[in-house]
């Protein structure tokens, strides 16, 4: 009996020395708390090119000297572009005149739908509601765009007697047939649909006190990157943001990362400037162990494991939390007070196999001309798949880009199937 109370008294302390570790390491942990709780740890430069400044500085300027300007941020999941615009946010902050409205689209709403219109709802509600928040009393054209935004925004039920539901349509005569008669010329972009013209008007009354004091505006947009038919975003772009276009608010949003190797170069068609997040920083960058260093990660394991973290996460950042959660994990499971080599491998394979499943035969082939003669062809959708599932990572180096599968990968990759 005297045993087991103080085998429970051990693995509560234990408990109590890694739950805190694991909580600074959570992946999905929004910006804003971690800057609250001082873990975020910021760039200094451009991931891209150490002589530029660094992404979120370079949004900040662009938005205060340019009011209106739309800027995409591409990159792939986990890469620290929600990051980036938080730390943008706060920057901009700094102005009295500034109104900075940080929205992510994924938290209200189902995108996927192609609804167009739903991000300058979204944008308009959340633009009445900063104004409620500061202001005692909102004018009645603000309080009643927001009422008819909110009715097209989420829906309104309408009670009408029967008979009004009978309705006498005019089909035309059956005989004719449309015929299309081309043009000699095709709109750059297609036409507002009509809800989007709609929500636009309605946007416009509820910023209207704002713009006539001359307040600086700008929509930091998340979620979008997160889109399950990455091709969606162009119809949102073409709708949504081009009816922000000529109204002095300002939009940063983040893009999926397929975008940015469409070979039509929407992005840099449509938007004002478009910045490029790598999904791995260097892995021998003093950026990564820095971020495992601030979370703790001295106190649990030696510099030798910690630069093993950084290591196969191939630098990128989500892995790297992910990889430090999990070897924390076996550990704990071993009933260990610190985080050894056999943990970091485990949770090395662990993630490795992750990347592994679901790899065809051809990904398989992909990625095998990829470690034997360092040839990647970005024109290849198949590469481009591994690519945006970080199976494949893209790495800068004194301007020039090059490829390499993921450490983690590597490590569980047959070498021959």
């Amino acid at each position: 009996m005297e045993a087991d109370t103080k085998l429970n008294a051990v693995a509560a302390d234990r408990r109590q020395l890694y739950r805190p570790f694991l909580e600074r390491l959570n992946p999905i942990a929004t910006p804003r708390d971690l800057l609250a709780r001082g873990l975020i740890v910021t760039r200094d430069h451009d991931p891209r090119d150490t002589q530029q400044p660094s992404v979120h500085d370079s949004l900040a300027a662009s938005a205060e000297l340019s009011r209106g300007i739309q800027i995409a941020v591409v990159g792939g999941i986990g890469s620290g572009k929600s990051t980036e615009l938080a730390l943008a946010r706060k920057l901009l902050d700094r102005h009295t005149d500034a109104v900075n409205l940080f929205v992510d689209l994924s938290n209200q709403t189902d995108l996927n739908d192609v609804n167009t219109g739903a991000v300058l709802a979204s944008l308009g509600i959340g633009l009445y509601q900063r104004q409620k928040k500061s202001v005692n009393v909102l004018s009645e054209d603000v309080t009643s765009a927001f009422t008819e935004l909110s009715q097209i925004a989420f829906g309104t039920t309408r009670w009408v007697q029967p008979d009004a539901m009978d309705y006498d349509y005019d089909d035309g005569d059956p005989d004719l047939v449309p015929v299309r008669v081309p043009g000699l010329m095709r709109l750059r972009f297609p036409a507002l649909r009509r809800e989007v013209e709609q929500v636009k008007i309605l946007l416009l009354r509820i910023a209207t006190p704002l713009l006539e004091a001359d307040s600086q505006i700008t929509f930091l947009i998340d979620g979008l990157d997160r889109l399950i038919r990455p091709e969606l975003f162009r119809e949102y772009a073409e709708q949504d943001f081009r009816a922000l276009r000529g109204t002095k608010m300002t939009a940063i949003v983040a893009a999926p990362l397929l975008a940015w190797y469409d070979e039509s170069r929407f992005l840099e068609n449509f938007f004002d400037d478009v910045k490029l997040i790598p999904a791995a920083a260097p892995a021998e960058s003093a950026f990564l162990l820095e971020i495992l260093e601030r979370r703790g990660a001295l106190d649990l394991m030696d510099r030798r494991e910690v630069s093993s973290v950084v290591k196969y996460s191939g630098g990128v950042l989500r892995d790297l939390l992910t990889l430090a959660r999990s070897a924390a994990e076996y550990a704990y499971h071993d009933d260990q007070d610190r985080i050894g080599r056999q943990h970091v491998r485990a949770a090395t394979k662990q993630l490795g196999n992750r990347y592994l499943a679901g790899l065809g035969g051809i990904h398989r082939q992909r990625l095998r001309r990829l470690a034997n003669t360092k040839a990647f062809d970005l024109g290849d959708p198949v590469s481009r798949q591994l690519l945006v599932n970080r199976q494949v990572l893209e790495h800068f180096s004194k301007g020039r880009e090059f490829f390499e599968i993921h450490p983690a990968l590597a490590m569980v990759l047959p070498k021959t199937s």
